[in-house]
């Protein structure tokens, strides 16, 4: 999957449903499991707000720390 603005604001405009089942898949693709994990609209809005104001620095950053946590696992 490749990190870029463009994704970011696809995620950001998905319905609260869409986004948590995303979420969701993305941190099962990366082994890690949210199965208990609930989000609330206050925190689906912080995240939209996050993935939105993204700069390519965060971006560039993101990308390094799946990079290392993907060599962990």
């Amino acid at each position: 999957m490749n990190i870029d603005k463009n994704l970011l604001e696809t995620l950001a405009g998905l319905d609260d449903a869409t986004l948590t089942a995303s979420v969701r898949a993305i941190a099962a693709a990366s082994g890690v499991d949210l199965t208990g994990a609930s989000f609330d609209k206050a925190q689906l809005d912080a995240l939209r707000a996050a993935m939105r104001g993204a700069t390519d620095a965060d971006i560039a950053r993101a990308k390094d720390i799946l990079k290392g946590y993907r060599k962990e696992s």
